[in-house]
Protein backbone atom coordinates (compact mmCIF):
# COMPACT_ATOMS: atom_id res chain seq x y z
CA UNK A 1 0.00 0.00 0.00
CA UNK A 2 1.50 3.63 -0.88
CA UNK A 3 2.00 6.29 1.94
CA UNK A 4 0.68 9.35 1.75
CA UNK A 5 2.28 11.90 1.08
CA UNK A 6 1.84 15.48 3.17
CA UNK A 7 2.02 19.51 2.47
CA UNK A 8 1.61 22.55 4.62
CA UNK A 9 1.70 26.04 3.89
CA UNK A 10 1.73 28.46 6.27
CA UNK A 11 -0.28 32.04 5.11
CA UNK A 12 1.36 34.54 7.56
CA UNK A 13 -0.65 38.00 7.33
CA UNK A 14 2.02 40.15 9.10
CA UNK A 15 5.70 40.94 9.00
CA UNK A 16 7.67 37.83 9.90
CA UNK A 17 11.57 36.56 10.38
CA UNK A 18 12.60 32.86 10.18
CA UNK A 19 15.78 32.21 12.51
CA UNK A 20 17.73 29.19 11.83
CA UNK A 21 16.50 27.80 15.21
CA UNK A 22 12.92 28.10 13.95
CA UNK A 23 14.26 26.40 10.50
CA UNK A 24 16.09 23.39 12.17
CA UNK A 25 12.31 22.93 14.60
CA UNK A 26 10.53 22.86 12.02
CA UNK A 27 12.81 20.30 9.88
CA UNK A 28 12.31 18.24 12.78
CA UNK A 29 8.14 18.51 12.38
CA UNK A 30 8.58 17.31 8.79
CA UNK A 31 11.22 14.54 9.79
CA UNK A 32 9.04 13.13 12.34
CA UNK A 33 6.07 13.49 10.08
CA UNK A 34 8.54 10.54 8.08
CA UNK A 35 9.46 8.56 10.62
CA UNK A 36 6.64 8.08 12.93
CA UNK A 37 3.38 9.58 10.91
CA UNK A 38 4.28 6.97 8.09
CA UNK A 39 4.11 9.97 5.34
CA UNK A 40 6.41 9.62 2.44
CA UNK A 41 7.36 12.96 2.45
CA UNK A 42 6.52 16.09 4.14
CA UNK A 43 7.03 19.69 2.65
CA UNK A 44 6.04 23.05 4.15
CA UNK A 45 5.70 26.38 2.70
CA UNK A 46 5.72 29.95 4.64
CA UNK A 47 4.02 33.06 2.80
CA UNK A 48 4.16 36.41 4.45
CA UNK A 49 2.26 38.31 2.38
CA UNK A 50 2.86 36.59 -0.72
CA UNK A 51 6.30 36.01 -0.55
CA UNK A 52 8.10 33.00 -0.06
CA UNK A 53 9.81 32.97 3.32
CA UNK A 54 10.73 29.02 3.20
CA UNK A 55 10.53 26.25 1.83
CA UNK A 56 11.38 23.24 3.41
CA UNK A 57 10.38 19.51 2.91
CA UNK A 58 11.46 16.02 4.02
CA UNK A 59 11.47 12.60 2.45
CA UNK A 60 11.74 9.18 2.87
CA UNK A 61 15.22 7.73 1.54
CA UNK A 62 15.17 6.01 -1.42
CA UNK A 63 14.82 2.16 -0.72
CA UNK A 64 13.23 2.62 2.43
CA UNK A 65 9.57 2.09 0.37
CA UNK A 66 8.74 -0.14 -2.28
CA UNK A 67 6.42 2.59 -3.28
CA UNK A 68 7.55 4.81 -6.63
CA UNK A 69 9.13 8.05 -5.14
CA UNK A 70 6.99 10.77 -3.40
CA UNK A 71 6.04 13.71 -6.15
CA UNK A 72 7.64 17.08 -4.54
CA UNK A 73 4.79 18.64 -3.63
CA UNK A 74 6.47 21.94 -2.60
CA UNK A 75 7.54 22.43 -6.07
CA UNK A 76 4.25 21.89 -7.95
CA UNK A 77 3.22 24.17 -5.16
CA UNK A 78 4.90 26.81 -6.50
CA UNK A 79 5.38 26.11 -10.07
CA UNK A 80 1.18 27.22 -10.03
CA UNK A 81 1.56 29.71 -7.16
CA UNK A 82 4.20 31.38 -9.71
CA UNK A 83 2.01 30.99 -13.16
CA UNK A 84 -1.40 32.19 -11.73
CA UNK A 85 0.41 35.01 -9.67
CA UNK A 86 -0.40 34.16 -6.43
CA UNK A 87 -4.26 33.72 -6.52
CA UNK A 88 -4.96 31.91 -3.34
CA UNK A 89 -7.15 28.81 -4.37
CA UNK A 90 -3.20 27.27 -5.19
CA UNK A 91 -4.05 24.32 -3.37
CA UNK A 92 -7.07 23.38 -5.06
CA UNK A 93 -5.45 23.28 -8.16
CA UNK A 94 -3.23 20.36 -7.28
CA UNK A 95 -6.26 18.16 -6.18
CA UNK A 96 -4.99 16.86 -2.41
CA UNK A 97 -6.82 13.58 -1.17
CA UNK A 98 -8.06 15.66 1.79
CA UNK A 99 -7.48 19.14 2.26
CA UNK A 100 -8.39 21.94 5.40
CA UNK A 101 -7.43 24.53 7.02
CA UNK A 102 -6.34 25.88 10.91
CA UNK A 103 -6.10 29.59 12.17
CA UNK A 104 -2.55 30.90 13.15
CA UNK A 105 -2.64 33.64 15.71
CA UNK A 106 0.73 35.34 15.39
CA UNK A 107 -1.04 38.98 17.36
CA UNK A 108 -3.52 39.38 19.16
CA UNK A 109 -7.00 39.74 17.52
CA UNK A 110 -5.38 39.09 14.56
CA UNK A 111 -6.43 35.17 13.53
CA UNK A 112 -6.25 35.66 10.04
CA UNK A 113 -2.66 33.83 9.44
CA UNK A 114 -4.06 30.30 8.24
CA UNK A 115 -2.07 27.30 8.09
CA UNK A 116 -3.25 24.93 5.02
CA UNK A 117 -2.97 21.50 5.22
CA UNK A 118 -3.08 18.66 2.23
CA UNK A 119 -2.75 14.99 2.10
CA UNK A 120 -2.10 13.22 -1.02
CA UNK A 121 -2.84 9.57 -2.51
CA UNK A 122 -4.47 9.04 0.67
CA UNK A 123 -6.05 5.62 0.97
CA UNK A 124 -9.68 6.31 0.85
CA UNK A 125 -9.94 2.78 2.95
CA UNK A 126 -8.82 4.79 5.92
CA UNK A 127 -8.69 8.71 5.09
CA UNK A 128 -9.36 9.16 8.83
CA UNK A 129 -6.12 8.22 10.29
CA UNK A 130 -3.95 10.33 7.63
CA UNK A 131 -6.13 13.39 7.82
CA UNK A 132 -6.22 13.51 11.58
CA UNK A 133 -2.49 12.66 11.45
CA UNK A 134 -1.64 15.73 9.30
CA UNK A 135 -3.90 18.50 11.40
CA UNK A 136 -1.63 17.22 14.89
CA UNK A 137 0.89 18.27 12.91
CA UNK A 138 0.10 21.40 11.42
CA UNK A 139 -0.91 22.52 14.86
CA UNK A 140 2.81 21.53 16.01
CA UNK A 141 4.06 23.38 13.29
CA UNK A 142 1.45 26.56 14.31
CA UNK A 143 2.39 26.29 17.38
CA UNK A 144 6.03 26.75 16.85
CA UNK A 145 5.43 29.41 14.93
CA UNK A 146 3.48 31.14 17.72
CA UNK A 147 6.46 30.37 19.68
CA UNK A 148 9.00 32.34 18.01
CA UNK A 149 6.80 35.64 18.23
CA UNK A 150 5.92 34.80 21.53
CA UNK A 151 9.24 33.90 23.24
CA UNK A 152 10.59 37.90 23.80
CA UNK A 153 7.03 39.26 24.70
CA UNK A 154 7.22 40.46 28.15
CA UNK A 155 2.91 40.37 28.84
CA UNK A 156 2.42 36.89 29.57
CA UNK A 157 -1.59 38.17 29.48
CA UNK A 158 -1.31 39.58 25.80
CA UNK A 159 0.45 36.02 25.07
CA UNK A 160 -2.39 34.10 27.08
CA UNK A 161 -5.09 36.37 25.71
CA UNK A 162 -3.73 35.26 21.85
CA UNK A 163 -3.26 32.00 23.24
CA UNK A 164 -7.24 31.75 23.98
CA UNK A 165 -7.92 33.15 20.69
CA UNK A 166 -6.50 30.64 19.04
CA UNK A 167 -7.73 27.76 21.02
CA UNK A 168 -11.80 28.94 20.29
CA UNK A 169 -10.84 29.81 16.25
CA UNK A 170 -9.03 25.58 15.92
CA UNK A 171 -11.74 24.06 17.93
CA UNK A 172 -14.40 25.66 16.27
CA UNK A 173 -13.09 25.52 13.00
CA UNK A 174 -13.32 21.21 12.67
CA UNK A 175 -16.81 19.52 13.51
CA UNK A 176 -15.34 15.63 13.34
CA UNK A 177 -15.00 14.17 16.19
CA UNK A 178 -11.41 12.41 15.70
CA UNK A 179 -9.69 15.80 14.64
CA UNK A 180 -11.44 17.75 16.81
CA UNK A 181 -9.52 15.13 19.63
CA UNK A 182 -6.08 15.43 18.06
CA UNK A 183 -6.21 19.53 17.56
CA UNK A 184 -6.88 19.46 21.66
CA UNK A 185 -4.26 17.34 22.29
CA UNK A 186 -1.65 19.04 20.24
CA UNK A 187 -2.58 22.11 21.63
CA UNK A 188 -2.61 21.07 25.04
CA UNK A 189 1.36 18.97 24.61
CA UNK A 190 2.62 22.03 22.52
CA UNK A 191 1.49 25.15 25.21
CA UNK A 192 2.54 23.04 28.49
CA UNK A 193 5.57 21.03 26.90
CA UNK A 194 3.83 17.59 28.11
CA UNK A 195 2.06 14.39 26.74
CA UNK A 196 -1.24 15.15 25.65
CA UNK A 197 -3.20 11.76 25.69
CA UNK A 198 -7.26 11.34 25.55
CA UNK A 199 -9.15 8.96 26.84
CA UNK A 200 -13.25 8.45 26.21
CA UNK A 201 -15.44 6.54 28.07
CA UNK A 202 -17.59 3.69 26.52
CA UNK A 203 -20.78 3.92 28.94
CA UNK A 204 -22.16 0.16 27.39
CA UNK A 205 -19.33 -1.86 28.47
CA UNK A 206 -18.10 0.51 31.19
CA UNK A 207 -14.24 0.69 29.33
CA UNK A 208 -12.21 3.41 28.50
CA UNK A 209 -11.02 4.33 24.82
CA UNK A 210 -7.83 5.53 24.24
CA UNK A 211 -8.15 8.11 21.12
CA UNK A 212 -5.30 9.90 20.73
CA UNK A 213 -1.77 10.38 22.10
CA UNK A 214 0.58 13.43 21.19
CA UNK A 215 4.34 14.10 22.70
CA UNK A 216 6.89 11.49 23.08
CA UNK A 217 4.69 8.80 21.88
CA UNK A 218 7.02 6.26 20.05
CA UNK A 219 5.42 3.65 17.39
CA UNK A 220 6.05 0.84 20.15
CA UNK A 221 3.99 2.71 23.03
CA UNK A 222 1.50 3.92 20.28
CA UNK A 223 0.72 -0.14 20.73
CA UNK A 224 0.97 0.29 24.28
CA UNK A 225 -1.47 3.47 24.16
CA UNK A 226 -3.79 1.63 21.17
CA UNK A 227 -3.59 -1.97 23.27
CA UNK A 228 -5.44 0.07 26.79
CA UNK A 229 -8.75 -0.05 24.37
CA UNK A 230 -11.57 -1.84 26.46
CA UNK A 231 -9.80 -2.01 30.03
CA UNK A 232 -12.22 -0.98 32.79
CA UNK A 233 -11.50 2.03 33.79
CA UNK A 234 -8.14 3.09 35.98
CA UNK A 235 -8.83 4.14 39.64
CA UNK A 236 -7.90 7.66 39.18
CA UNK A 237 -10.52 7.31 35.92
CA UNK A 238 -13.12 6.03 38.38
CA UNK A 239 -12.67 8.99 41.08
CA UNK A 240 -12.81 11.57 37.75
CA UNK A 241 -16.24 10.17 36.77
CA UNK A 242 -17.31 10.13 40.34
CA UNK A 243 -16.11 13.26 41.40
CA UNK A 244 -16.04 15.13 38.06
CA UNK A 245 -13.01 17.31 39.49
CA UNK A 246 -9.50 17.08 38.24
CA UNK A 247 -6.73 14.84 39.65
CA UNK A 248 -2.76 15.29 40.26
CA UNK A 249 -0.98 12.39 40.72
CA UNK A 250 2.87 12.55 41.47
CA UNK A 251 5.63 9.93 42.00
CA UNK A 252 4.57 9.81 45.59
CA UNK A 253 1.02 8.92 44.82
CA UNK A 254 1.18 7.46 41.27
CA UNK A 255 0.52 4.34 42.16
CA UNK A 256 -3.02 4.86 44.11
CA UNK A 257 -4.53 6.24 40.89
CA UNK A 258 -2.52 3.99 37.80
CA UNK A 259 -1.65 0.28 37.62
CA UNK A 260 2.03 -0.57 37.91
CA UNK A 261 2.54 -1.91 34.68
CA UNK A 262 0.67 1.37 32.84
CA UNK A 263 3.29 3.63 35.22
CA UNK A 264 6.19 1.31 33.82
CA UNK A 265 5.37 1.10 30.14
CA UNK A 266 4.70 5.00 29.60
CA UNK A 267 7.16 6.22 32.66
CA UNK A 268 4.55 8.38 34.38
CA UNK A 269 5.81 10.62 37.17
CA UNK A 270 3.91 13.82 37.00
CA UNK A 271 0.17 13.25 35.57
CA UNK A 272 -2.37 15.53 35.61
CA UNK A 273 -6.20 14.85 34.68
CA UNK A 274 -8.98 16.84 33.45
CA UNK A 275 -12.74 15.64 32.91
CA UNK A 276 -14.32 16.29 29.61
CA UNK A 277 -17.73 17.37 31.31
CA UNK A 278 -21.45 18.22 29.61
CA UNK A 279 -24.76 18.19 30.55
CA UNK A 280 -23.68 16.44 34.00
CA UNK A 281 -21.86 13.50 32.15
CA UNK A 282 -18.15 12.21 31.80
CA UNK A 283 -17.27 12.04 28.24
CA UNK A 284 -13.84 10.67 29.15
CA UNK A 285 -10.30 12.64 30.49
CA UNK A 286 -7.58 14.71 28.94
CA UNK A 287 -4.44 13.78 30.54
CA UNK A 288 -1.17 15.36 30.57
CA UNK A 289 2.27 14.10 32.19
CA UNK A 290 5.84 15.05 32.35
CA UNK A 291 9.11 13.29 33.15
CA UNK A 292 9.97 12.13 36.83
CA UNK A 293 12.77 15.57 36.43
CA UNK A 294 10.37 17.95 35.64
CA UNK A 295 8.94 20.17 38.28
CA UNK A 296 5.42 18.82 37.60
CA UNK A 297 2.21 21.00 36.67
CA UNK A 298 1.51 24.72 38.80
CA UNK A 299 -1.37 26.26 39.76
CA UNK A 300 -1.48 28.64 36.57
CA UNK A 301 -0.54 25.75 34.18
CA UNK A 302 -3.72 23.74 36.03
CA UNK A 303 -6.19 26.69 35.95
CA UNK A 304 -5.50 27.19 32.35
CA UNK A 305 -5.40 23.39 31.37
CA UNK A 306 -8.91 23.29 32.96
CA UNK A 307 -10.24 25.82 30.66
CA UNK A 308 -9.08 24.20 27.79
CA UNK A 309 -10.66 20.95 29.59
CA UNK A 310 -14.04 22.93 29.56
CA UNK A 311 -13.40 24.56 25.77
CA UNK A 312 -12.48 20.66 24.47
CA UNK A 313 -15.68 18.99 26.13
CA UNK A 314 -18.21 22.05 24.04
CA UNK A 315 -16.23 20.77 21.04
CA UNK A 316 -16.44 16.90 21.10
CA UNK A 317 -20.09 17.30 22.44
CA UNK A 318 -21.28 19.60 19.43
CA UNK A 319 -18.60 17.43 17.28
CA UNK A 320 -20.92 14.19 18.23
CA UNK A 321 -24.26 15.93 17.48
CA UNK A 322 -22.88 16.63 13.80
CA UNK A 323 -21.99 13.75 13.52
CA UNK A 324 -25.48 11.95 14.94
CA UNK A 325 -26.87 14.62 12.67
CA UNK A 326 -25.35 12.70 9.75
CA UNK A 327 -26.14 9.62 10.77
CA UNK A 328 -29.87 11.02 11.18
CA UNK A 329 -29.17 12.55 7.39
CA UNK A 330 -28.40 9.05 5.88
CA UNK A 331 -30.79 6.96 7.93
CA UNK A 332 -33.22 9.28 6.54
CA UNK A 333 -32.19 9.55 2.86
CA UNK A 334 -31.99 5.51 3.35
CA UNK A 335 -35.45 5.27 4.26
CA UNK A 336 -36.33 7.48 1.88
CA UNK A 337 -34.67 5.88 -1.20
CA UNK A 338 -36.88 2.70 0.39
CA UNK A 339 -39.97 4.27 0.16
CA UNK A 340 -39.46 5.87 -3.38
CA UNK A 341 -38.45 2.13 -4.54
CA UNK A 342 -41.60 0.47 -2.60
CA UNK A 343 -44.06 3.25 -4.24
CA UNK A 344 -42.52 1.99 -7.62
CA UNK A 345 -42.53 -1.44 -6.77
CA UNK A 346 -46.17 -1.14 -5.59
CA UNK A 347 -47.33 0.51 -8.67
CA UNK A 348 -45.24 -2.41 -11.00
CA UNK A 349 -46.88 -4.41 -9.13
CA UNK A 350 -50.63 -3.41 -9.28
CA UNK A 351 -50.49 -2.67 -12.97
CA UNK A 352 -48.90 -6.17 -13.21
CA UNK A 353 -51.96 -7.67 -11.87
CA UNK A 354 -54.20 -5.12 -13.42
CA UNK A 355 -52.89 -5.91 -16.99
CA UNK A 356 -52.44 -10.03 -16.03
CA UNK A 357 -55.54 -10.43 -14.08
CA UNK A 358 -58.29 -7.53 -14.63
CA UNK A 359 -57.53 -7.34 -18.58
CA UNK A 360 -57.13 -10.61 -19.25
CA UNK A 361 -60.45 -11.50 -17.69
CA UNK A 362 -62.42 -8.47 -19.17
CA UNK A 363 -60.69 -9.76 -22.73
CA UNK A 364 -62.49 -13.37 -21.79
CA UNK A 365 -65.54 -11.89 -20.95
CA UNK A 366 -65.70 -9.91 -24.24
CA UNK A 367 -64.67 -13.14 -26.49
CA UNK A 368 -67.66 -15.28 -24.69
CA UNK A 369 -69.92 -12.17 -25.62
CA UNK A 370 -68.87 -12.48 -28.90
CA UNK A 371 -69.75 -16.08 -29.03
CA UNK A 372 -73.17 -15.11 -27.58
CA UNK A 373 -73.63 -13.10 -30.25
CA UNK A 374 -73.55 -15.83 -32.37
CA UNK A 375 -77.02 -16.53 -33.65
CA UNK A 376 -76.14 -19.72 -34.30
CA UNK A 377 -74.99 -20.68 -30.75
CA UNK A 378 -77.77 -23.37 -28.87
CA UNK A 379 -79.33 -21.85 -25.67
CA UNK A 380 -77.66 -24.48 -22.84
CA UNK A 381 -74.44 -23.30 -24.45
CA UNK A 382 -75.47 -19.52 -23.71
CA UNK A 383 -76.85 -20.35 -20.12
CA UNK A 384 -72.92 -21.84 -19.82
CA UNK A 385 -71.31 -19.12 -20.66
CA UNK A 386 -73.77 -16.09 -18.60
CA UNK A 387 -72.45 -18.46 -15.47
CA UNK A 388 -68.75 -18.47 -16.83
CA UNK A 389 -69.37 -14.75 -17.15
CA UNK A 390 -70.92 -14.32 -14.11
CA UNK A 391 -68.31 -16.48 -11.65
CA UNK A 392 -65.54 -14.48 -13.55
CA UNK A 393 -66.56 -11.09 -12.83
CA UNK A 394 -67.36 -12.00 -9.27
CA UNK A 395 -63.62 -13.14 -9.15
CA UNK A 396 -62.46 -10.14 -10.92
CA UNK A 397 -64.37 -7.59 -8.53
CA UNK A 398 -63.16 -9.94 -5.78
CA UNK A 399 -59.38 -9.08 -7.05
CA UNK A 400 -59.83 -5.42 -7.72
CA UNK A 401 -61.07 -4.60 -3.70
CA UNK A 402 -58.06 -6.60 -2.96
CA UNK A 403 -55.73 -4.44 -5.39
CA UNK A 404 -58.03 -0.79 -4.04
CA UNK A 405 -57.28 -2.59 -0.30
CA UNK A 406 -53.83 -3.00 -0.30
CA UNK A 407 -52.90 0.61 -1.51
CA UNK A 408 -55.00 2.38 1.03
CA UNK A 409 -57.76 0.19 2.90
CA UNK A 410 -61.26 1.90 2.93
CA UNK A 411 -62.24 0.90 6.17
CA UNK A 412 -59.64 2.08 7.74
CA UNK A 413 -61.01 5.65 6.72
CA UNK A 414 -64.09 4.81 6.80
CA UNK A 415 -64.67 2.53 10.29
CA UNK A 416 -61.07 3.29 12.01
CA UNK A 417 -58.05 1.45 13.44
CA UNK A 418 -59.38 -1.30 15.24
CA UNK A 419 -61.54 -2.70 12.53
CA UNK A 420 -59.11 -2.58 10.17
CA UNK A 421 -56.53 -4.47 12.31
CA UNK A 422 -58.81 -6.72 12.13
CA UNK A 423 -59.33 -7.05 8.39
CA UNK A 424 -55.77 -7.28 8.11
CA UNK A 425 -54.77 -10.05 10.65
CA UNK A 426 -58.15 -11.99 8.82
CA UNK A 427 -56.49 -11.20 5.30
CA UNK A 428 -53.02 -12.36 6.41
CA UNK A 429 -54.10 -15.50 7.81
CA UNK A 430 -55.64 -16.66 4.96
CA UNK A 431 -52.06 -16.13 3.39
CA UNK A 432 -50.39 -17.47 6.13
CA UNK A 433 -49.05 -20.61 8.10
CA UNK A 434 -48.86 -18.30 10.95
CA UNK A 435 -51.78 -18.29 13.66
CA UNK A 436 -52.45 -14.48 14.45
CA UNK A 437 -54.49 -13.42 18.09
CA UNK A 438 -55.66 -9.88 18.64
CA UNK A 439 -56.69 -8.71 21.73
CA UNK A 440 -58.66 -4.75 21.48
CA UNK A 441 -59.12 -2.10 24.07
CA UNK A 442 -61.41 0.72 23.57
CA UNK A 443 -61.10 0.20 19.22
CA UNK A 444 -63.84 2.20 18.63
CA UNK A 445 -62.05 5.18 19.58
CA UNK A 446 -60.73 7.39 16.65
CA UNK A 447 -57.54 8.77 16.22
CA UNK A 448 -56.80 11.69 13.75
CA UNK A 449 -56.39 10.13 10.46
CA UNK A 450 -52.56 10.65 10.27
CA UNK A 451 -51.96 8.54 13.44
CA UNK A 452 -54.27 6.00 12.54
CA UNK A 453 -52.68 5.45 9.19
CA UNK A 454 -49.45 5.83 10.70
CA UNK A 455 -49.90 3.03 13.23
CA UNK A 456 -51.66 0.68 10.79
CA UNK A 457 -48.32 0.92 8.36
CA UNK A 458 -45.68 0.49 11.79
CA UNK A 459 -48.62 -2.67 12.10
CA UNK A 460 -47.94 -3.82 8.97
CA UNK A 461 -44.50 -3.28 8.80
CA UNK A 462 -43.92 -5.21 11.96
CA UNK A 463 -45.80 -7.99 10.99
CA UNK A 464 -44.31 -8.41 7.39
CA UNK A 465 -40.92 -8.78 9.79
CA UNK A 466 -42.85 -11.84 11.57
CA UNK A 467 -43.99 -13.00 8.22
CA UNK A 468 -40.59 -13.17 6.54
CA UNK A 469 -37.59 -13.70 9.55
CA UNK A 470 -39.41 -14.35 12.78
CA UNK A 471 -40.36 -18.38 11.90
CA UNK A 472 -42.77 -18.15 14.20
CA UNK A 473 -46.14 -20.45 14.53
CA UNK A 474 -48.07 -18.01 16.48
CA UNK A 475 -48.15 -13.90 16.90
CA UNK A 476 -50.46 -11.89 19.02
CA UNK A 477 -51.23 -8.03 18.56
CA UNK A 478 -52.36 -6.12 20.86
CA UNK A 479 -54.01 -2.57 20.38
CA UNK A 480 -55.30 -0.66 23.68
CA UNK A 481 -57.07 2.58 22.60
CA UNK A 482 -56.75 4.82 26.02
CA UNK A 483 -57.38 8.16 26.30
CA UNK A 484 -54.31 9.29 27.11
CA UNK A 485 -52.35 6.82 25.43
CA UNK A 486 -52.58 4.54 22.74
CA UNK A 487 -50.22 1.19 22.56
CA UNK A 488 -49.79 -1.28 20.07
CA UNK A 489 -47.71 -4.52 20.45
CA UNK A 490 -46.95 -7.13 18.56
CA UNK A 491 -45.77 -10.55 19.96
CA UNK A 492 -44.11 -13.77 18.40
CA UNK A 493 -43.07 -17.04 19.68
CA UNK A 494 -40.15 -17.12 16.63
CA UNK A 495 -36.46 -17.71 16.72
CA UNK A 496 -35.82 -14.15 18.15
CA UNK A 497 -32.18 -12.12 17.86
CA UNK A 498 -30.21 -10.64 20.38
CA UNK A 499 -31.30 -6.94 20.13
CA UNK A 500 -28.72 -4.40 20.94
CA UNK A 501 -29.90 -0.65 21.62
CA UNK A 502 -28.00 1.42 18.78
CA UNK A 503 -25.80 3.97 20.44
CA UNK A 504 -26.78 7.84 20.03
CA UNK A 505 -24.53 7.94 16.74
CA UNK A 506 -25.20 4.92 15.21
CA UNK A 507 -28.26 3.82 13.61
CA UNK A 508 -30.70 0.61 12.95
CA UNK A 509 -28.67 -1.61 10.51
CA UNK A 510 -32.41 -2.67 9.49
CA UNK A 511 -34.56 -0.18 7.53
CA UNK A 512 -37.86 -2.07 8.64
CA UNK A 513 -37.42 -1.08 12.03
CA UNK A 514 -35.68 2.14 11.38
CA UNK A 515 -38.83 2.95 8.94
CA UNK A 516 -40.63 1.93 12.17
CA UNK A 517 -38.69 4.29 14.60
CA UNK A 518 -38.98 7.03 12.33
CA UNK A 519 -42.79 6.76 11.77
CA UNK A 520 -43.25 6.59 15.89
CA UNK A 521 -40.88 9.54 16.32
CA UNK A 522 -43.29 11.79 13.96
CA UNK A 523 -45.93 10.61 16.24
CA UNK A 524 -44.31 11.66 19.14
CA UNK A 525 -44.10 8.30 20.66
CA UNK A 526 -41.69 5.33 21.82
CA UNK A 527 -40.68 1.94 20.68
CA UNK A 528 -39.47 -0.78 23.00
CA UNK A 529 -38.17 -3.82 21.11
CA UNK A 530 -37.46 -7.31 23.35
CA UNK A 531 -35.55 -9.94 21.73
CA UNK A 532 -33.45 -12.96 22.80
CA UNK A 533 -32.58 -15.85 20.47
CA UNK A 534 -35.01 -18.41 21.05
CA UNK A 535 -37.42 -16.92 23.11
CA UNK A 536 -39.31 -14.34 20.34
CA UNK A 537 -39.66 -10.90 19.92
CA UNK A 538 -42.07 -8.19 21.24
CA UNK A 539 -42.45 -5.18 20.42
CA UNK A 540 -44.75 -2.83 22.23
CA UNK A 541 -45.00 1.24 20.69
CA UNK A 542 -46.86 3.63 22.71
CA UNK A 543 -48.34 7.13 21.50
CA UNK A 544 -49.60 9.85 23.36
CA UNK A 545 -53.38 10.03 22.33
CA UNK A 546 -54.46 12.91 20.16
CA UNK A 547 -57.44 14.07 20.73
CA UNK A 548 -59.68 13.67 17.36
CA UNK A 549 -59.45 16.23 14.56
CA UNK A 550 -62.84 16.05 12.30
CA UNK A 551 -61.32 19.03 10.15
CA UNK A 552 -58.49 16.84 9.72
CA UNK A 553 -60.22 13.59 9.06
CA UNK A 554 -62.42 15.86 6.72
CA UNK A 555 -59.45 16.82 4.79
CA UNK A 556 -57.41 13.49 4.33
Amino acid sequence: MQEPELLFVCKINSSFKISKRLQNNLREVLKSAVDYYEFSSAGLLIFADKTLLASLKSARVPGESKDRPAADHTALYLQEFNRHAGRTDVMALLQPSFSTAIPVVLRAFDPLSIMEIAVFKMSMDNPVNPANKAISLGRHIANILQESVYRGQKHGALRKLSLWMETVCTINSVLNLKQVLHVVAQLAADIFNARCAIFLFDEQKGAIIPEVAVGSYDPELRKKFKAQKGLPPFPAFVKIIKEKEPLILTPDNIKSGLPEEIINDFSYSWVIMFPLVTKERVLGVMQLDRPLEAKGFDQEEVAIISALAKEASIAIENARLVEHLEQKEKLLQQILAKSIAAQEEERKRVASEIHDGVIQAILGIWYRLQKLTNESAPGEEVRQELVKIRDLLGQQIKDIRKIIYNLRPVILDTYGLGPAIRTLLRNLQEESAIKFELAMEGPSQRLPARFEMNLYRILQELLANVIKHSQATKAQVILINGKEKTVLVVKDNGVGFNYTPPARNRSYGNLGLASVQERVHLLGGTCQIESRLGWGTTITVTIPTPAPNPLERQIS
